[in-house]
């Protein structure tokens, strides 16, 4: 029954969108509406998502949907960091491990609705051991406002967000909400026919995933 109910969930999230060409705000709660007893975000196994601990973020939708997401440089003839950030082709690959930090740093799980830092937790070189901080970029090329990873900048890699899909499903989106204002934004899916790859962006649909942890 479970699986069915996110099966339905996830088909409202893949109806076409007319305005595809543009993304719209959305509206979240605000945290003065958050109730205290809300649950925290939860991993597949129904456990509570640790602050600063790594997890994978994957795909909720099976087949077409992907994988993982993954870190990568797409321009094969830069030699600067790896900034990309993309989901795997295959269902079978979890990406790159992601550590998730909760602003507020007497945190100790994961909140849905408030603000986040996600990190890419990945071996590097030691002029890009910082450069895996999420963030948002604008592409003057393409008009899209891509996640890009780089290294941590004060109100742009610190203002995400989890959003349930649904309460009692542990599938989730991720939002974009920029400080002092009520706009928030859909990070979803656009895909890059320069590279043929599926990069994340802002989007009026949302990139639905869950999460795993990375001892499975």
């Amino acid at each position: 029954m479970k699986a069915l109910a996110l099966l339905f969930v996830l088909s409202l999230y893949l109806l076409p969108n007319p305005a595809h060409s543009k993304f719209n705000p959305i509206r979240l709660r605000p945290a003065h509406e958050t109730a205290s007893s809300e649950t925290p975000v939860l991993d597949i196994n129904g456990d509570e998502v640790r602050a600063g601990e790594n997890y994978y973020i994957v795909s909720a939708i099976w087949g077409a949907g992907g994988g993982g997401l993954r870190l990568v440089r797409l321009d094969s003839s830069s030699n600067e960091c790896a900034s990309d950030v993309i989901v795997s082709r295959s269902d079978f690959d979890n990406g790159d491990p992601t550590t998730i930090t909760p602003a507020d740093p007497e945190a100790t799980v994961v909140m849905p609705s408030t603000y986040q830092t996600f990190r890419f937790n990945i071996a590097t070189n030691k002029l890009c051991v910082n450069n895996v901080n999420w963030g948002i970029k604008h592409d003057s090329e393409s008009g899209q406002y891509f996640v890009k990873a780089g290294e941590f900048v004060s109100d742009n890699s610190n203002q995400f967000k989890i959003e349930a899909v649904n309460d009692n499903l542990n599938a989730y989106k991720i939002s974009y909400c920029q400080f002092g204002t009520e706009k928030c934004f859909n990070v979803g899916r656009y895909y890059d026919p320069l590279t043929r790859a599926t990069r994340l962006a802002l989007s009026n649909t949302p990139f639905v995933f869950v999460i795993k942890p990375t001892d499975m």
